[in-house]
């Protein structure tokens, strides 16, 4: 998958897998349960059902309890970042 297609994924869905992977970035790693707390739901299998899309699409890993972005969701990061940029021009 490019980098393209994984930004037109997280677009999709906003509200689930794209706001996971947006407090991740925004918080460079976090626990599962700072993760539950930031994403607002009362019900643990949201958040895990999301965590693990983007594990399996590559975008975060999992290291020592903290999940990350990969160095594929830092490129698809970059890309969200510069396409504000140019819709903002």
């Amino acid at each position: 998958m490019g980098v393209a297609e994984d930004i037109n994924w997280l677009k999709a869905d906003e509200a689930g897998v794209g706001k996971v992977f947006t407090l991740i970035a925004g918080k460079g790693g976090l626990k599962l349960r700072e993760l539950k707390e930031l994403y607002g739901s009362e019900d643990w299998w949201p958040v895990k059902a999301h965590l693990s899309a983007l594990i399996t699409r590559g975008l975060v890993a999992e290291a020592e309890g903290i999940y990350k972005l990969t160095e594929e969701g830092k490129k698809v990061l970059e890309s969200f970042k510069a396409m504000e940029v140019v819709e903002a021009i």
